[in-house]
């Protein structure tokens, strides 16, 4: 194994899909799910608030290690977070991480992912929770909205 599969695989993110924080259904949360066609990833995120200010997330999903790790890392880390503040760092951690820089500063085990920028085809993995969780947040309910990602947009396209 090379030292950027090693990089990608290290502990923390197979620690995090062997045992996912919060994985399970929130009753009655807004919740969305969304698929990645290239791989076959699906996660749906659940997104309750209950003072205004902090939420409880979860997720259920059928998905690779890098996405199961992610959904973890994500609930835990967006918990800490007033509303609007998990809002902005999810929609700051996607567009990051579509921009394909050499390397990304993340928070805490968060940073575990910076490693899917070796492979652009994983971005798209390490992101879909992300994206789950702000199509959540937008659905304000209870009810559920499902998106294929398109499978051409720039976090799933290789580099030329």
């Amino acid at each position: 194994m090379n030292s950027d599969l090693k990089k990608l695989y290290q502990q923390t993110l197979l620690q995090h899909s062997k045992q996912p924080h919060n994985n399970g259904e929130l009753p009655d949360a807004a919740s969305a799910t969304v698929r990645n066609p290239l791989c076959g990833d699906e996660i749906t995120v659940y997104h309750k608030t209950n003072d205004g200010e902090k939420s409880q997330i979860a997720f259920t999903a059928q998905a690779c290690t890098i996405c199961l790790a992610s959904a973890s890392m994500m609930t835990q880390h967006l918990a800490t977070l007033p509303t609007p503040e998990a809002v902005s760092f999810s929609q700051v951690f996607v567009s990051k991480f579509q921009s394909k820089p050499d390397s990304i500063e993340l928070p805490g085990e968060l940073a575990a992912l910076s490693g899917v920028l070796s492979f652009p085809s994983r971005i798209r993995c390490a992101t879909l929770p992300f994206e789950a969780y702000l199509a959540a947040f937008k659905s304000g309910g209870t009810s559920e909205s499902v998106a294929s990602l398109d499978a051409t947009s720039p976090a799933t396209q290789e580099p030329k």
